[in-house]
């Protein structure tokens, strides 16, 4: 289903935590995604494999496992359902919905639902194999080429079935065409639950290849399966790769790269394509398939749960064959690192973890701040219990990575842990900065998260990003201009999903409500936050502008036939009268004249106070740093110091939004929620070796220098086949500006964007200035 053609009111939606957390930080950048519609479907669900669960397995930890169909409707045993066979399992699906108790995968204080705001899709272009370059002799997961992947599915409402069996073991039938060899009767699935109740049909969603669906031994370059990303949350595309990228130079970490891939015909984007955990992978890296391996969900921290492996497959996914001595080998590991002294842990552990591996991991993830590994409330990691009993840690998500936003929650009485040195340091007035804390207690707050030298301003022209998203959108045959009928078209298109009552008109307010999405998406944390632009509110100013252009009665009330009409008016006053056809610049211009103000400053140090008056004792420890780990009272997000909403917690919690370079390297040292950072840490000569690893990994990778090629590589290999694409939830211009856009020279005394090259240079810079890192603390 396409926006433009078959519109459904806009729904909330249950996950939108672990799909757009990412983007709506994106979103709240001073690059504005222009998101031309609040997007709205029958979102289907989908499951993880859990590949150890029975079939009538209770919910563990609020998520329900998934329906175990396959063998009841697989009449003739070949292991792959008919089209008489899958039509019979989708009735029974159709008379069995989902049970409405199932719940994120988070911990608790995880983000409220939220509508889903993202640009409209439209067809793609058509896509033949003979139009594919082949790549014979190279790698499946070479990164100097891009591959495309032809999926040919049985029926045209191939993308309603997937997301109907995503709760499921059952596999959509499809052929597989890559380099010019088919590969029949593979198996289709989307990869992540999650994902599909959070998108909107017509859009990218993760896919699972099962290369072997039938048992008889198919593979492609020796994959029985392929992991198909949908790059949803970043809008780069390239996060994942150059985390894998950097993390392979410290553990077993997968090989990615970039794959085209077209459905029925029809170009479906760019993908990235990562190794999946799995026998292959396991042989490639430990010369061997014994041992055991687990993909963990977000829950999956190493908590210890008692010592009934069902209390631990939920979160612990078991992929590789069930064996009672590997989950006894997990729990035994779990029992270990929550159980044993601080002065006993490192010798105890031993036996049973590769602790090297998990100190590499965990500084991999502080440094880049990998936001889908381990803790995270999206993503996950790999387990291996490699053969001489002891575990590895392996990534495998890692698309929230590089972001230069994170939260922190003020509550009253929260206090760090004493054993923290960085603490002690700022206590002292001798850590970063060395000037002490401000005599003030509110400022004293508020004074790491404002400093001056933050960025200040970034100029926004939001005419030139609607025109774009416009065009964008309305062009329907990529030609780079819009005929009449397309205008008309996207006229139509773009009321149908504004007038989500389906009512047939919309009053100001409604219009300004919905317009107000496109410019100052709502926060995923509270639905009231918003992105600033100073005290300017530009959605208003411009909403209003929009608005007054449509009413052609001027009875505050705009109807389908009004907006048409006005859009046909505008065709004619603004296509070119040679050509009649509309282009972005004439679009920009004329966006210009309709609108009394397009230029905005979007504020980067502006700290909206709350109208409660702030008292000391409601900010924590001495100096503020009171996160509440254990008692989160909200959980707002925002660009970087900008407004921040007060938390759930009421009148005793106060949330701050700052950019994530400021995340502490010691961060999870006192976090009861993440076991493993906590009781690691607090072991002094694992701690040293764990800051060790962070200052390597930062001084010899984190560098712009270093990275900047690998990332212009992927960049340039990829960059016309993203602006092409139609079923992206993000625009070709946040592809370009999140990549490298430059920043004011001074670094965060001018103006900077949240992109990949600032991420970089900045988060390089705060770890070499922080005293842990360089080894100036030593503490206990």
């Amino acid at each position: 289903m396409h926006p433009t053609t078959d519109a459904q009111p806009a729904i909330v939606t249950e996950f939108l935590p672990s799909r757009l957390a990412g983007t709506a930080c994106m979103k709240l950048s001073p690059f504005i995604p222009v998101c031309l519609f609040l997007i709205c479907a029958n979102f289907g669900s989908s499951a993880e494999q859990l590949a150890a669960t029975p079939a009538s397995a209770p919910a563990v930890g609020g998520k329900i496992p998934e329906l175990r169909l396959a063998g009841q409707f697989d009449k003739n045993g070949d292991h792959l359902l008919d089209a008489t066979e899958r039509q019979a399992a989708r009735a029974y699906l159709a008379k069995n919905p989902e049970s409405s108790a199932e719940t994120f995968v988070a911990r608790p204080g995880s983000t409220p639902p939220e509508i889903v705001a993202l640009e409209p899709t439209k067809p793609g272009e058509k896509v033949s194999p003979a139009d594919a370059p082949v790549f014979a002799g190279k790698s499946l997961y070479d990164e100097t080429t891009l591959r495309t992947l032809f999926l040919e599915f049985e029926d045209p409402d191939w993308e309603k079935e997937l997301g109907e069996f995503a709760r499921t073991d059952i596999n959509t039938p499809a052929r597989l065409t890559v380099d010019g060899q088919s590969y029949p009767d593979i198996g289709v699935h989307f990869h992540d639950r999650k994902s599909t109740a959070t998108t909107a049909a017509g859009y990218k969603r993760a896919l699972d290849l099962i290369i072997d669906q039938t048992g008889t031994g198919q593979t492609i370059a020796g994959e029985n399966r392929l992991w198909l990303a949908d790059a949803a949350t970043d809008s780069t595309y390239m996060r994942t790769m150059l985390y894998m990228y950097v993390a392979r130079q410290y553990i077993k970490a997968p090989k990615t790269n970039f794959v085209r891939v077209v459905i029925n015909g029809e170009n479906w984007g760019t993908y990235v394509n990562i190794e999946p955990l799995d026998d292959s992978f396991i042989r490639e890296n430990f010369e061997t398939t014994e041992g055991a391996w687990w993909s963990v969900q977000p829950r999956g921290t190493l908590a210890y749960l008692g010592d009934k492996p069902d209390a631990y497959r939920t979160n612990y996914v078991l992929k590789s064959k069930e064996d009672a001595n590997s989950w006894n080998a997990l729990i035994e590991l779990c029992k270990i690192l929550n159980t044993t002294p601080t002065g006993g842990l490192e010798a105890a552990l031993a036996p049973r973890l590769d602790i090297d591996n998990a100190l590499r991991f965990l500084a991999l993830e502080n440094v880049l701040i990998n936001q889908d590994g381990y803790g995270g409330n999206t993503g996950g990691y790999g387990l291996y219990l490699a053969k001489d009993g002891r575990f590895q840690f392996i990534p495998q998500n890692a698309e929230r990575s590089f972001r230069l936003v994170e939260e922190s929650d003020y509550e009253r009485g929260a206090r760090r842990n004493d054993s923290n040195p960085r603490e002690k340091s700022e206590k002292s007035g001798q850590g970063k900065g060395g000037n002490g804390p401000s005599t003030d207690p509110v400022e004293r707050a508020l004074q790491k998260y404002n400093p001056k030298n933050f960025p200040h301003q970034n100029t926004t022209d939001l005419a030139m990003l609607l025109s774009y998203s416009f065009v964008n959108k309305a062009d329907s045959d990529f030609d780079g201009k819009i005929n009449r009928d397309e205008w008309l078209s996207f006229a139509r298109s773009w009321f149908l999903v504004m007038d989500e009552d389906l009512v047939g008109k919309l009053t100001r307010n409604q219009f300004l409500e919905k317009f107000r999405g496109m410019i100052t998406p709502a926060s995923v944390a509270d639905g009231k936050t918003k992105q600033t632009f100073g005290r300017d509110d530009a959605a208003a100013i411009i909403g209003a502008d929009f608005f007054k252009a449509l009413d052609q009665n001027h009875d505050n009330v705009i109807t389908s036939q009004e907006v048409t009409d006005t859009f046909a008016q505008w065709f004619t006053e603004w296509s070119n009268p040679k050509t009649a056809f509309i282009t972005e610049p004439a679009l920009r211009k004329a966006f210009d004249g309709l609108f009394t103000r397009t230029i905005f400053l979007a504020d980067q140090s502006y700290i909206a106070r709350q109208d409660k008056t702030i008292h000391p004792e409601d900010l924590g420890d001495e100096h503020g740093r009171g996160r509440g780990r254990g008692q989160r009272g909200g959980s707002g997000i925002g660009l970087g110091p900008l407004r921040v909403g007060a938390g759930h917690g009421g009148d005793d919690s106060r949330t701050l939004v700052t950019f994530s370079e400021e995340l502490d390297p010691l961060n999870g040292l006192d976090d009861d929620s993440k076991p493993l950072l906590r009781k690691l840490l607090a072991v002094p000569a694992l701690r040293t070796r764990y800051l060790d690893y962070v200052r390597e990994i930062t001084e010899n990778w984190l560098t712009w220098e270093k990275l900047g090629p690998v990332a212009q590589r992927y960049h340039d290999l990829i960059s016309t086949e993203v602006e092409k694409e139609t079923h992206k939830a993000n625009s070709y211009a946040h592809f370009v500006q999140e990549f490298d856009q430059e920043t004011t020279a001074g670094g965060r005394g001018g103006d900077a964007a949240t992109n990949l090259k600032s991420f970089i240079t900045e988060r390089h810079r705060y770890l070499l200035e922080d005293d842990n890192v360089m080894g100036v603390n030593t503490g206990p």
